[in-house]
């Protein structure tokens, strides 16, 4: 009987080895910062304008557009790792260029979902993220956006990492109406819709 015991307790230890082995504790919430840069690609842009010119005429005018335009966006970005160290949610705060229409003031929320568990790792990831912005011209108007992407996340040390990212963008935009060499005022303007499709690679460094 003893014998039997013991042969019980040892099988009872080397399974719970095993298991602590094969599943690493999981790690708490951490708060994360740090920064983005991206080179942004845009290649096609819709509109649908509806106006009052000068004359009194109303005009409603809709296209597309295809063609290589270059941008840039910056961004500081706060938020947290939860408990399993797998996700984050973050806010991202910075500078953008719209296509050749305007630069913005985004505010996205961002989810990235990592791959492997272990922050202290490099590892794969994905996100997906969307927010408003405030459109930089005379006459202020708000924007949104969305992107989705994935990337790779290069360990420096336990706390520090360098990601590398690549997204699929789109932008709806507010331009200026510009009509016959004249701009239209917002006061004749009953609809200034764009929308800027895009590609973007870019890099950050993030703090967790």
């Amino acid at each position: 009987m003893k014998r039997i015991f013991l042969i019980l307790l040892i099988v009872n230890v080397f399974n719970i080895k095993v298991k602590a082995e094969g599943r690493p504790d999981s790690e708490p919430a951490k708060l994360s910062w740090g920064v983005e840069w991206n080179y942004i690609g845009t290649f096609h842009s819709g509109y649908h304008f509806n106006f009052f010119s000068a004359e009194g005429y109303r005009y409603d005018m809709r296209g597309n557009r295809s063609g290589y335009h270059s941008n840039a966006d910056v961004y500081v970005h706060g938020g947290i790792n939860l408990k399993e160290g797998r996700d984050n949610i973050s806010i991202y705060l910075g500078l953008a260029g719209a296509g050749d229409i305007h630069k913005v003031i985004p505010v996205n929320l961002r989810y990235t979902r990592f791959f492997r568990q272990d922050s202290k790792s490099d590892r794969w990831f994905c996100f997906i993220d969307a927010g408003s912005g405030i459109c930089i011209k005379q006459e202020i108007q708000e924007t949104a956006a969305a992107k989705i992407g994935g990337g790779y996340s290069l360990a420096l040390s336990r706390d520090v990492c360098i990601d590398f990212l690549i997204a699929g963008r789109l932008t709806y935009t507010h331009p200026q109406i510009v009509f016959e060499g004249n701009a239209i005022p917002l006061s004749s303007t009953n609809r200034n819709n764009a929308y800027i499709s895009g590609i973007s690679v870019g890099m950050a460094l993030s703090f967790k």
